[in-house]
């Protein structure tokens, strides 16, 4: 069935399905990331399985969910084999599912307010 690449589509059945949090940054400046990682079981019109297609899910929460056994359908961006999705929709409970990440406006306002305390701190408190 060849390699995946690019972006795509898969629809089938959620295999394996596994949730976790990884934890990046340490002492006190920490940051978490939930990750949903699960293979989705690729059918042809007989109902016979085709392949698997790994897929994967990051951010800082989830909406809805998938489980063992969910008829799902995403589209993604294929990296290093596996497709990187931001959000499916479940066919099983017609659920839609999201991983929310960080707004970038909060990103851009975080690093506006470093950037004008280092600025603080050469400017006025070298003094």
């Amino acid at each position: 069935m060849g390699t995946l690449a690019g972006s795509g589509l898969v629809e089938g059945v959620a295999r394996n399905v596994q949730l976790r949090t990884e934890v990046q940054g340490s002492s006190g400046n920490t940051s978490s990331t939930v990750v949903c990682n699960f293979r989705v079981e690729v059918h042809d019109r007989q109902g016979r399985p085709l392949r698997l297609v790994p897929v994967e899910m990051r951010g800082h929460s989830f909406e809805g969910a998938v489980n063992e056994g969910d008829r799902v359908r995403a589209h993604g961006k294929v990296k290093r084999g596996t497709l990187r999705v931001k959000r499916l929709h479940n066919l099983t409970t017609g659920a839609e599912v999201s991983a929310r990440s960080t707004p970038v406006a909060l990103v851009v306002l975080a690093f506006a307010l470093f950037a004008a305390w280092a600025v603080y701190l050469f400017a006025f408190a070298g003094r």
